[in-house]
């Protein structure tokens, strides 16, 4: 019984040293994990967004591939503008540099259709009394390269508008 005890950890070890090693292959053959950061973590919905937009910063991407960021929506959540049952809303999108690094920040358009829910005139310009503003939580953020399907996941947490003072 002990012969077989031996032998069977002598047949276990060589495969986990193998499984670790290929790990670390393949962990140096796609890179570094990606990340993402989102700047400001944590805001109110307000017309400062306009000015300063909400930035996305990653990195561990591929060089020079392009990134879809996306918000995604928290079950049951329904938003204008999206079929039923779809989650991820596109709200920037930004190319690598050489070293993998990417910024992104949310153009005015989103922020007015995905933020703020917006109506549109005829014009084309945005109706504010037609607006049904998300509401405050945290929403997932996912930033994927379109070259190498590298996902980064961060937050952003909308809160409540401060309380005006009397």
């Amino acid at each position: 019984m002990r012969i077989i005890k031996i032998l069977l950890l002598l047949a276990i070890i060589p495969t986990l040293m193998l499984g670790a090693i290929s790990c670390q292959t393949l962990q140096s053959l796609i890179g570094p994990q990606a990340k993402l950061e989102v700047i400001p973590a944590e805001t109110f919905l307000s017309p400062a967004l306009f000015k300063k937009p909400v930035t996305f910063k990653g990195s561990g991407f591929a060089p020079k591939e392009m990134i879809s960021v996306e918000m995604v929506l928290p079950p049951g959540m329904k938003m204008k503008g999206l079929k039923e049952g779809e989650k991820d809303v596109g709200i920037a999108i930004g190319n690598a540099d050489e070293k993998g690094n990417f910024t992104a920040a949310m153009k005015p358009i989103a922020t007015l259709n995905w933020f703020f829910q917006v109506g549109w005139t005829p014009l084309l310009k945005p109706n504010f009394k037609e607006a049904r503003p998300i509401p405050p939580g945290v929403y997932k953020i996912n930033a994927t390269g379109l070259d190498s399907d590298k996902v980064a996941t961060s937050s952003l947490k909308i809160v409540p508008p401060p309380k005006k003072k009397k």
